[in-house]
């Protein structure tokens, strides 16, 4: 079903539209050395990949919402990421910083196809609403403002403001809501199965899975490679 057919589009924003660059493991890294961190890149991207399964990644926040929570959430993750490296000297203050740090756009790349695709005036052009639903704390509109993605949108929804998270119908229903439109006119894109894919899907609304390094089954349809196939 082409996009056009849709009166809205949402998007998911973290590995769909934007990734961090060059790595976790880089920013943390390039920050911590005054901090008194001696070790690799890889090793706290390593150590964040397994803290953020352990803790159950943003999700693990469900109705909570608020400054506090969130920062609780990421101070609590940083803190468990430098212990296997005995840990950082004056971690409140390295904390505060890091924490600023991912706000801004430059530690942040937009997909190529994304930018290259067009994908949102090509839309807006065709007069369908364009949302964002992500799994993500307040930072997530200044992030998107840095990076000029922002305007494109009618309504940002970062999980943790909302008090949903996806796959959680909550947090669908208010883009809808936002939209005001009905479930079945829009569509939802975004790059996981559990959260993306089946929440929309759960939620009576069209999903696409972005699949840009052709990891899943190919059973799941409609799938598409990048946004290039959707314009």
């Amino acid at each position: 079903m082409p996009l056009s057919s849709f009166k809205a589009v949402f998007f998911d924003v973290g590995g769909t539209l934007i990734r961090v660059h060059p790595s976790v493991g880089d920013v943390y890294a390039k920050h911590a050395r005054a901090f008194g961190f001696s070790g690799t890149a890889d090793e706290l991207n390593k150590e964040f990949r397994s803290q953020w399964k352990k803790m159950g990644g943003i999700e693990s926040l469900g109705n909570k919402s608020g400054a506090q929570v969130e920062e609780k959430f990421w101070k609590d993750l940083v803190f468990e990421v430098f212990q296997p490296f005995g840990g950082l000297e004056h971690f409140d203050k390295y904390f505060k910083l890091i924490f600023e740090v991912f706000r801004d756009g430059s530690n942040w790349k937009i997909y190529e196809d994304v930018i290259e695709s067009q994908i949102f005036r090509k839309l807006k052009e065709r007069k369908i609403i364009l949302g964002i639903i992500s799994n993500w704390d307040s930072r997530l509109t200044s992030t998107l403002d840095s990076l000029e993605l922002a305007e494109h949108f009618k309504f940002i929804l970062p999980s943790a403001v909302v008090g949903s998270a996806k796959p959680d119908k909550k947090i669908f229903a208010e883009a809808v809501r936002l939209s005001g439109i009905e479930p079945h006119e829009a569509c939802h894109i975004g790059n996981e199965i559990k959260t993306d894919f089946d929440g929309a899907r759960n939620a009576g609304i069209h999903a696409i899975l972005l699949d840009r390094d052709n990891q899943f089954d190919e059973s799941i349809q409609p799938r598409v490679r990048s946004f290039f196939e959707l314009v």
